[in-house]
């Protein structure tokens, strides 16, 4: 029987221990769990492993509040903005260990876990990456004239962050624009914690089923956060906010800029409502979009 999955943020993040194998939804600027993330570093997470579907500001601040002891990830990167400062400075310093996969390797572990095997046949691209992570290729012998294929490891996450648009009170989670890996992610994952911008009824999500991507089945936990997923997009609620983003990357450039970033942002706004009130009103109102516009 469905019981109501709602639960404060402080609750989601305190159900991830130290230690902790942690993916992230989303897709670089659109989608990033923002919220959890920010909770996540105010409760003083440590030693999580972290693996991100390809991404920018959720792993990289998470990075930098030194709450990640290593990722394995198709890469982190904050395009037009330059490299991901954090994750960067990390990775280079030796303090972060990095395990470097392709697309397809991350696409075919997480289609293991979900069907509950070892390893997903992939398509060789012709790298060298099985050679620096080969814990998780494995080389599949091949007759002549045949693809070369491997072995891609499989990707059970502890618990992953996701975040949506809309769900109701029993966690039947729905995505108004493209889910990403998403969907995958949580299969994979062993508990799912989804983040949305709001809370709707069981009447809308049965008049619009079809968008529902994550059923209340494959969901642990629900936490309602309009914009939750400031700086990062929302598609059809809210663009990415390029002038955040920016500010991002120039903070995080000195120890002291990323620590001021946070001590505004993350430690001094405790709740939704004061991180809102840190961004200013006007600055929401530009990223405001219709929900029939899919950005």
């Amino acid at each position: 029987m469905s019981h109501n999955k709602i639960v404060s943020i402080e609750e989601a993040v305190a159900s991830v221990p130290d230690g902790a194998s942690l993916g992230l939804g989303g897709w670089i600027f659109n989608a990033q769990p923002m919220a959890l993330v920010r909770a996540l570093i105010r409760k003083g997470a440590r030693n999580l492993d972290l693996i991100p579907a390809p991404s920018s500001i959720a792993p990289d601040m998470l990075i930098g509040a030194g709450c990640v002891r290593r990722t394995a990830c198709v890469f982190i990167s904050f395009e037009q903005f330059g490299l991901a400062p954090h994750f960067r400075r990390r990775a280079e310093a030796g303090t972060l260990e990095v395990v470097d996969l392709d697309g397809p390797a991350i696409a075919g572990g997480l289609r293991a876990a979900i069907c509950d095997l070892p390893w997903n046949p992939i398509p060789d691209l012709g790298t060298d990456l099985p050679k620096h992570a080969p814990d998780y290729y494995l080389e599949i012998p091949a007759v002549a004239g045949e693809r070369k294929m491997l072995a891609a490891k499989a990707i059970r996450p502890d618990v992953c962050f996701i975040h949506a648009q809309q769900a109701d009170e029993f966690g039947n989670v729905q995505h108004l624009a493209s889910p990403f890996f998403d969907a995958m992610l949580a299969q994979a994952s062993k508990r799912v914690i989804v983040q949305v911008d709001r809370i709707v009824s069981t009447d809308t999500i049965r008049r619009q089923n079809h968008l529902t991507k994550l059923p209340a089945a494959m969901v642990d936990a629900v936490v309602e956060v309009p914009w939750g997923a400031h700086p990062t997009a929302s598609p059809t609620a809210y663009r990415s906010d390029e002038r955040h983003l920016a500010e991002y990357v120039k903070a995080s450039a000195t120890e002291s800029g990323f620590a001021a970033y946070l001590q505004k942002y993350v430690h001094g706004a405790p709740t939704q409502t004061d991180y809102l009130d840190a961004l200013g009103g006007g600055q929401l109102a530009s990223l405001a979009v219709s929900e029939s516009t899919l950005v």
